[in-house]
């Protein structure tokens, strides 16, 4: 695991202010977040490119489809506890059926928000996104990523939703690869067992690994992780071709159980009459709630790395 951490939300800004230098077409629509997502230089270079909607997130999704009809590429961006849990409906209706061109930024999701709550701590985006017919969904687990990610959605013409985090996260993306819509990368070979995940929680496999080979050298499992950004279109080839090797399946996500991506990848293996050993860690029926640490948080719901671990020992 790397010990460098980098913020995706601010990589994630730089990234849009050089795309907006590079395309005239590429407009931003904001619900008064412009400094959380590190928006203050598009708005000052393109200011007749940054429009301002304010706390008015369905609005700001009708204005977005709207501009995206008359041939724009348009970023959405705002909390994802706010977009697109308060204007999915919206998003449904305006840019999806009508299959306009934009990117939706649900920024801060998940138990990684910690001191700002249940009310910020957004669980059940990737449910709501994915359950959404012609919206591709992506979730980086790190800055290097989430560039990597930006650049090739504003390429696609497709609408699209790409989960971001609150604090800065170790970097484990390699800078010199790409990324490709539909395919999930294997960032370490393994043949005891699978964990699969999305995010900056996908670090804790890594973490976990460490911890197992020094309390058990040798004997520790060799494990096969892969890193699922494109969650939808799932790259469901390469998972089913690492759990018919490995026999054993941990997928572990910082969002409610429900319809998350373990259920999704459970669905598909029994449908494939692939029955691994299974267990999926992620929120189970909960809210969250305010906490200082992170760490503490992921303990408290049980995806925390003591979590993932009692989970390794006892699928093997």
């Amino acid at each position: 695991m790397s010990n460098s951490f980098f913020s995706i939300r601010e990589t994630f800004g730089k990234t849009i202010t050089e795309l907006g230098k590079q395309n005239k077409n590429l407009y931003v629509v904001n619900a008064d977040l412009k400094t959380p997502l590190f928006l203050n230089e598009f708005a000052r270079r393109y200011k007749n490119r940054f429009i301002e909607c304010g706390v008015a997130e369905a609005n700001a999704a009708a204005v977005a489809a709207g501009l995206a009809k008359t041939g724009k590429t348009v970023f959405l961006v705002s909390f994802a506890c706010f977009s697109p849990s308060i204007n999915w409906n919206t998003i449904k209706q305006s840019i999806c059926y009508n299959h306009a061109n934009v990117k939706i930024i649900g920024s801060h999701a998940g138990l990684l928000s910690t001191d700002l709550g249940a009310t910020h701590q957004m669980l059940e985006d990737v449910a709501l996104m994915t359950s959404m017919p012609g919206m591709d969904v992506f979730a980086p687990v790190d800055a290097f990523e989430t560039e990597k990610i930006i650049n090739t959605v504003f390429r696609s013409p497709k609408p699209a939703y790409v989960r971001l985090v609150r604090p800065a996260t170790p970097s484990i993306y390699p800078k010199t690869l790409g990324f490709t819509i539909g395919s999930s990368k294997v960032i370490k070979p393994g043949k005891d067992l699978t964990i699969i995940s999305y995010g900056p929680i996908l670090n804790q496999a890594l973490e976990a690994q460490a911890k197992l080979v020094l309390e058990l050298g040798k004997k520790a499992p060799s494990i096969e992780i892969i890193n699922c950004s494109s969650i939808k279109p799932l790259d469901f080839e390469t998972i089913k071709k690492s759990v018919q090797k490995t026999k054993r399946l941990i997928c572990i996500e910082d969002h409610q159980q429900n319809g998350g991506l373990g259920q999704i990848v459970a669905s598909l293996l029994l449908t494939n009459g692939i029955s691994p050993k299974f267990i999926h860690l992620a929120v189970d029926n909960q809210f969250g709630q305010s906490g200082k640490f992170s760490e503490e948080l992921y303990d408290y719901y049980g995806i925390g790395i003591s979590n993932l671990i009692s989970s390794i020992k006892k699928l093997l």
